[in-house]
């Protein structure tokens, strides 16, 4: 599943800002190939589909953290 994919570097030990990093390189390989596979199943070009999931995938991650530190919530 893909929600499993950012749980994984924590379920093999790591911990703080590496599995942090793992995760996020992780992400962004799952959303590069999934974009892939929708611009060669669509007939667009792969790699700039790739590249537009992989932006609004980060570009989400990214609004939903700069909302969280808004409202002053936290995780953990």
């Amino acid at each position: 599943s893909g929600a499993l994919i950012p749980v994984l570097p924590y379920l093999f030990g790591l911990s703080g800002i590496t599995a942090l990093v793992v995760s996020a390189v992780l992400v962004g390989l799952a959303l590069l190939g999934t974009g892939m596979v929708v611009g060669l199943l669509s007939g667009g070009p792969p790699l700039r589909r790739a590249t537009r999931q992989l932006l609004i995938g980060y570009g989400a991650a990214t609004v939903t953290y700069l909302l969280g530190l808004l409202f002053g919530t936290a995780a953990g």
